[in-house]
């Protein structure tokens, strides 16, 4: 496995970064909050412009790692916009979305009209969306939708669309760290910057080694998907279990250093925080990833350092 990314998988995110930076950063996605249309007006376009909509991680290698860097950027933005089920599309350009057993909620999901949902419990089909969005605080753009056939995503797209979605998290945990870094650092308390305290800096210091860790297992997971779909499913969950373990960590502490000010919304640690909601409790959270972990690790075994159950030596 090679760790670095394709040349032009970083050229892409590098261009998809300066498009959204273009549309607003951070601030489209609070104008969005206020006009969802914008998702179509201003964000879609762009995807357009970019030729992201030619872009099939299924393809090949570069596409893949494309499509991962593409998220990450996403991530980093608050991007509001489906970007990880869009580019798992199928040849009718309908998204894949993994939702939750029983329920095809997923996020944005008023968008892109038909959709194509499975649940871990291997149920799943088309749907398109059954009203408006929940327009709740957790979820601004969270919709249901009503199942219309039984033409069901593969479960490798489904696990990509999960993979995907992690480097979503990603990009948005690592932003958050650098949010943080800033703040600490033009923030003055006692007459000096308050990322001059030992205490701050342990904290920045184990937020930006768990981002890195995450880097590390997204990057192999996106491998370990490309050489044997067939037997990813417990390497993608167990990537979904540190993203989230990750994201709780890592967020709550770039929040807190932020003090009352990260809750504000005039701050971009809390619309980051906020918007990347779906993505950490939908389809599932820690509780049932860890149980679907364990579940996928005695059915398909899982590829470590160690044989399973070893003690540490």
């Amino acid at each position: 496995m090679n760790p670095e990314l394709p040349t032009e998988a970083v050229e892409l995110a590098a261009a998809a970064s300066k498009a959204f930076t273009a549309l607003g950063d951070v601030d489209l996605a609070r104008r969005a909050e206020l006009d969802p249309t914008i998702r179509t007006s201003e964000v879609a376009p762009t995807f357009a412009q970019l030729g992201i909509d030619d872009l099939d991680p299924r393809s090949d290698d570069v596409s893949l790692a494309a499509a991962a860097a593409l998220c990450e950027v996403a991530g980093r933005c608050a991007l509001p916009y489906p970007v990880a089920s869009a580019l798992v599309r199928d040849e009718q350009g309908r998204p894949t979305a993994f939702v939750p057993a029983g329920r095809a909620r997923v996020d944005h999901g008023d968008l892109l009209g038909a959709w194509r949902v499975g649940s871990i419990d291997g149920r799943g089909g088309t749907a398109v969306a059954s009203g408006a969005p929940l327009s709740t605080r957790l979820g601004r753009f969270v919709t249901d939708l009503e199942l219309t056939g039984a033409d069901a995503p593969a479960p490798a797209d489904l696990l990509l669309q999960l993979i995907l979605q992690a480097w979503t998290v990603l990009g948005t945990v690592d932003r958050a760290v650098e949010l943080a870094v800033d703040h600490v650092t033009t923030r003055i308390q006692f007459g000096k910057p308050i990322s001059s305290f030992q205490a701050v800096q342990f904290q920045l210091a184990d937020a930006a080694v768990s981002v890195a860790g995450l880097r590390e297992l997204s990057g192999f997971t996106l491998w370990r998907w490309q050489t044997d779909r067939a037997l990813a499913r417990a390497d993608v969950l167990a990537l979904r279990l540190h993203a989230l373990e990750v994201a709780r960590s890592v967020l709550r502490t770039c929040q807190q250093l932020h003090g009352a000010a990260g809750v504000c919304d005039e701050y971009d640690i809390s619309v980051l925080i906020r918007l990347i909601q779906p993505a950490l409790r939908l389809p599932f959270g820690i509780e049932r990833t860890v149980t679907e972990l364990a579940s996928a690790i005695a059915a398909d075994g899982f590829v470590g350092l160690f044989p399973h159950g070893a003690a540490a030596g």
